[in-house]
């Protein structure tokens, strides 16, 4: 085995360890989107419907916010092989968040073919991506926008490679295809991105010299494109995208537009409303949430405002790294870099889907930003690893370097493995693990059980953790009318019923089990309480309540 190889090779057993170690613990337990994804896959495998009783659907309703198919059906594999658990849910991610490590090395080897420094800078950034908390915590659950990176970097190679290969071309285009059957983020980064490639190909004259391959390429995406656009964004699907946008939020447009004119001394006029209106809005906040992906505080600071996308007190990116970056992005052009405008592109569309939703920056959306960010980091790295070299004396400059690399990454790695899961425990699913195990032990003391905030789709972590029959649930599942913002909660499957608690109604009804949240439990009820549900914090979260007690 060469040098190169084993130094690959030790990246990748590194990255993937990362990944997968203490996964039972780290996050604590499933959020609900990836219990939903598992038990949807589950359905699939055993029924060949979903939850709704939908056939091999193209789009998942789950909760009403219409989850793309394909992590959910790659899921039925390790479902189907390890049975339905938190491990086999979150398998897919951990495999191609672990690979995409491979392909980076990949990728950077092709876009420096004529550099001597490749070998270096892919290492590089193959080592940036293995450490990389952002992309660690996303490849750690079960997370469609991970896969997407996966497809869309395998796709990016295959399109460098595809210049003298027209098979290459070709399955560039179906794996950026399939990043659309991915995550929705990507209808705009993809669909943005394979734009920016047609262009290149017809700037430097592809088309005119291969005229039907060309042709070819268009047409495997588009395709494929096209369908899954008609799911979703011309059906009932688009509720998900809908749901995103500012200007369906009646309060953002309420707070923005009406009380904004209502400060003018002639609020209905023409002048007001210039400046204040739904286009003003829209832009103005797609701007603001542009240059937010880009700020400091959420790539290296803080992340962004969901808890379960982001480290407590840590950036989605080292702070060393922020000059390295903007460093190799001057050498990329400074160097004329063959595929310097393809990284530029790439750069430059990342923030978009973010940024024209209501709460960017978001880290899950912008998680395309990678491994971009790591291989302008290997650039500029492996530069100043270069200017070192000409310093006497440089292994002090080096080594100090080196070091606080090292802390830095120590840091994260308290930051998430052992802070982490204590401090933002109460975003996750683990308290509903032991909360299930305890309704399915005494399920047949209790005529009626009853949870309250069906809004927070409590109902998935009882199918997940029982694994429910789905042939049974699809027939006994009762649900609410669907919200004004699309979203179908579940109100009863059997004995569960999901609803608002009546203290006074529901306390009064014989062998009645009660669960409610401790922060909105009436101190009066606690007194009935038979269990607690305890954070490792030692805050409680959930109270289990006898009624008539």
């Amino acid at each position: 085995m060469s040098r190169t190889k084993f130094i690959l090779s030790t990246i990748f057993i590194l990255g993937l360890l990362l990944r997968i170690s203490f996964i039972d613990k780290v996050p604590p337990g499933l959020n609900r989107d990836e219990a939903s994804i598992g038990y949807n896959a589950y359905s699939v495998l055993l029924t060949g419907k979903d939850e709704y009783q939908q056939f091999l659907p193209l789009s998942f309703k789950s909760f009403g916010d219409w989850k793309l198919p394909l992590y959910i059906y790659l899921d039925i594999i390790p479902i189907y092989l390890f049975g339905l658990t938190e491990l086999s849910t979150k398998l897919p991610s951990i495999i191609f968040g672990s690979l995409s490590i491979l392909i980076t090395y990949l990728f950077v080897i092709e876009i420096h073919k004529e550099s001597f420094k490749k070998k270096i800078i892919a290492l590089l950034a193959s080592l940036f991506l293995a450490i990389s908390p952002w992309h660690i915590h996303f490849s750690r659950v079960a997370s469609e926008a991970n896969m997407a990176v996966f497809l869309v970097c395998m796709g990016l190679l295959f399109f460098v490679k595809g210049r003298k290969t027209k098979f290459y071309l070709y399955l560039s285009a179906l794996l950026l295809a399939l990043s659309l059957y991915t995550y929705h983020g990507n209808h705009i980064f993809t669909s943005l991105l394979f734009a920016g490639l047609t262009l290149i190909l017809i700037l430097e004259k592809y088309l005119k010299n291969y005229k039907k391959p060309f042709f070819i390429f268009l047409l495997i995406f588009l395709i494929p494109a096209l369908i899954i656009f008609k799911a979703t964004l011309f059906s009932a699907d688009r509720t998900k995208i809908s749901g995103l946008l500012p200007l369906n939020d009646p309060y953002s447009v309420y707070e923005n537009i009406v009380l904004a004119r209502l400060i003018h001394s002639n609020p209905s006029s023409k002048l007001t409303s210039i400046y204040h209106n739904k286009i003003s809005f829209l832009v103005e906040g797609a701007i603001q949430g542009y240059l937010k992906g880009f700020s400091t505080e959420f790539l290296f600071i803080k992340g962004g405002g969901n808890e379960q996308h982001n480290i407590p007190q840590f950036g989605n990116l080292y702070i060393w790294e922020s000059p390295f970056i903007l460093f190799g992005l001057y050498l990329i052009f400074r160097n004329k870099l063959r595929w310097r405008y393809l990284l530029l592109l790439w750069l430059l569309i990342s923030p978009i889907p973010a940024s024209i939703t209501k709460d960017a920056p978001h880290s899950a959306r912008m998680l395309s930003f990678l491994p971009l960010s790591h291989i302008l980091a290997a650039i500029g790295v492996t530069e100043i690893i270069i200017l070192l070299r000409r310093i006497p004396k440089n292994i002090f400059i080096s080594s100090s370097i080196f070091f606080l690399l090292i802390i830095n990454f120590t840091f994260f790695l308290d930051r998430y493995f052992i802070h982490f899961p204590i401090v933002k425990e109460a975003s996750w699913g683990n308290a509903y693990k032991e909360l299930v195990n305890y309704v399915s032990q005494n399920y047949s003391k209790y005529n009626s059980i009853v949870m309250d905030r069906p809004n927070y789709s409590p109902y998935i972590f009882f199918l997940f953790y029982q694994r429910t029959d789905p042939s049974y649930y699809q027939k006994v599942a009762l649900r609410y009318s669907i919200t004004e913002e699309g979203f179908h909660h579940v109100q009863k499957i059997g004995k569960l019923e999901f609803k608002k608690i009546d203290w006074g109604k529901d306390l009064a009804v014989p062998d009645r089990l009660l669960i409610s949240w401790a922060d909105t439990t009436p101190p009066s009820a606690t007194y009935g309480a038979i269990k607690s549900i305890d954070l490792k914090d030692g805050h409680k979260y959930f109270y289990l309540i006898n009624s008539e007690l």
